[in-house]
Formats: C-alpha cells, structure tokens, sequence
C-alpha cells in the first residue's frame, strides 16, 4: 500500500468522527445564529446593544484575566522547581501537582463552598482567631469564583510552563554562572527569556480554557459573576432562545478562535508543542 494511501486510511475515521461530530453541528449553530424569521443579524445586535448580555461577556473577560494571572504567579515557581530539582524531587513534585486531577473538578467546586461558605471553616476560623467579629461574604463572589478557578486550572499552567522550562538547556545557565553571573543574575538574564514561549503558551491555554467555564462560576458567583457559559444555558434552557443562544456560543468561538490566530501570529503555535518559532 502507498504511504499517502495509508495516511488516508488511517486518517480517514478521525476525519469522519470530527465531520459528524464537530464540523456539522458547529455549522448547525452558527446558521441558526442568523436565523431570525429569515437571514438576519438581529441576534448578534441584541447581543452587542443590551446592557446585561454586555455585562456578561465583560465580566468573563475580567474573570479569566484575572485567573490567567493568577495561574502565572503561582504556577511559574512551581514549574522552575520541577524542571530544576532532582528525579526524586521531581517525580514527588509532579504527584502532588497532578493529584487534583484525580478529583472531577465539581467536587473540588462543591469543596470550596464548605470552605468559603458562611459558616465555613475559613470564616469559623476567622471568627475563632478574632479577626472578624461576624461572617464575611466571601462565598457567591468574584473573588470565590477566581480562587476556585484558579485550583482546577493551575495544574494546567504548570505542566505547560513545565514542558518549556524542560527544554532549557542548563549548560546555558553553568556558562551564565562561568562568567561571574549570580544565580538571580543568570535567571533574570538567561533563563526567564528563554522559558517565555511556555509563558505564552500557558497564558493562551489557561484563557482560552476559562472562557467556556460553567460548573465552578454556577456553584461558587452570584449573580453578578454570571459567565457567558451559564448565558448560553439559561437562554437555551429557560429562555428557549436557541437562535440567541448559537449567536452567543459563535461569539465565543470567533473570539477563542481569534485569540489564538493573534498567538500564532506573534509567537507561532507550534511552540506549544515543542517546534520552534
């Protein structure tokens, strides 16, 4: 059999699984997008000139900002340790972080509402330490949805950081250290320039990733953390707006996909999966 023969054959049932499965019913979607007693933009314009669904999109923006953020500062340590330590440490290091996988991420949700709730142990403890004479509100808040965004998506982050960092050459750093360069010196100078294309990359996943969250902004906001995933479902589902709700769900697929061609555009998406620029 010919090479380009058995590539077609061996491709041939992902690409029909993807036709069927991906392909079709995104094209179901975005034509009901514009289905509005006949071809019409009236749901793109309802979705762009009213205040509360303007609210919703700015308030996923700011909250996967803020979680991509978020999931940098704590998770750039993290990764540098692994891809400095030893084996040993190294292998303890990744069970620890990939330990929250093995939990569905709507218990690690269902468990921030026990520990963020009203009377929680963190507000309990609070209370018992003095600190605060009464509750806080910290559960149904932005601040609760971008903590427990935060916890599922970090151990993303790092493995991704990781994967880059892993990559460095540590001779580079020896040569840095050669030459008189101090430890803070050689990280600042060499190693944190060449670990930036996985702080790209894990900023791309991570922000992409937060925008279609839904179980954790549902159980842990208020109704002013509302995203735009739990737009499409209450319009879907209790509005009954199928139209409207497609024309959400294509916004939010242009504007991924569009966030992703600008990260190809600069830093080239092959570096993602280790090719170069």
């Amino acid at each position: 059999m010919r090479p380009r023969a058995l590539a077609w054959l061996l491709l041939g049932p992902v690409a029909v699984w993807n036709l069927v499965f991906f392909m079709l019913p995104v094209a179901v979607m975005v034509g009901r997008s514009f289905d509005a007693h006949g071809l019409s933009l009236v749901h793109y314009r309802n979705l762009f000139t009213t205040g509360l669904y303007v609210s919703v999109m700015l308030t996923t923006f700011e909250t996967s900002v803020l979680v991509t953020a978020g999931c940098l500062l704590l998770g750039y340590p993290v990764a540098y340790l692994l891809a400095t330590s030893g084996p040993r440490a190294r292998t303890v290091m990744l069970v620890l972080v990939l330990l929250p996988y093995w939990l569905d991420y709507i218990v690690r949700s269902y468990s921030w509402m026990v520990l963020l709730g009203r009377m929680g142990l963190v507000n309990r403890a609070l209370i018992d330490l003095g600190v605060v004479p009464e509750p806080l509100p910290i559960l149904y808040t932005r601040w609760s949805v971008t903590v427990g965004m935060i916890q599922i998506l970090l151990p993303l982050t790092v493995l991704t950081l990781y994967s880059a960092m892993l990559r460095i050459d540590q001779g580079l750093l020896h040569a840095a250290a050669a030459h008189g360069a101090s430890p803070s010196a050689s990280f600042r100078r060499v190693f944190f320039p060449l670990s930036l294309p996985g702080v790209y990359g894990a900023c791309l996943l991570t922000f992409v990733t937060s925008l279609g969250f839904y179980i954790t902004p549902a159980l842990l906001g208020g109704r002013k953390d509302t995203m735009i995933s739990q737009l499409i479902v209450t319009v879907s589902t209790d509005m009954l707006d199928w139209s409207l709700a497609s024309a959400v769900s294509v916004v939010l697929l242009v504007v991924s996909l569009l966030i992703v061609v600008v990260y190809n555009r600069f830093f080239s998406i092959d570096r993602l999966w280790g090719g170069s620029a």
